[in-house]
């Protein structure tokens, strides 16, 4: 099972901000002077990287984040099905 691709997949989108959520993406750099909250995380998302990412962003929403970043997205095997985590800051 190769990962690599859903993480490079993961990278990218940490580093896009998505002006559609109310909690916005942040990169590794940019996390670095934001009060993290803790983690939020999703299993068994039908679909893309981009619906499971929506997803933890709405739940970083819901948790009262104002940003998050994806430290771990990936689908096992050929499995449309996808989990990941997010780290939340205020």
């Amino acid at each position: 099972m190769n990962k690599l691709p859903a993480t490079i997949a993961a990278a990218i989108l940490a580093a896009t901000s998505f002006s559609t959520l109310a909690a916005t993406q942040v990169s590794t750099e940019q996390s670095q002077n934001l009060q993290q909250m803790g983690t939020v995380s999703v299993t068994g998302v039908t679909g893309s990287l981009d619906d499971a990412t929506a997803q933890l962003a709405q739940k970083a929403e819901e948790m009262g984040a104002s940003h998050y970043r994806v430290i771990r997205a990936d689908t096992p095997g050929d499995s449309s099905l996808w989990s990941g985590n997010a780290e939340i800051y205020r």
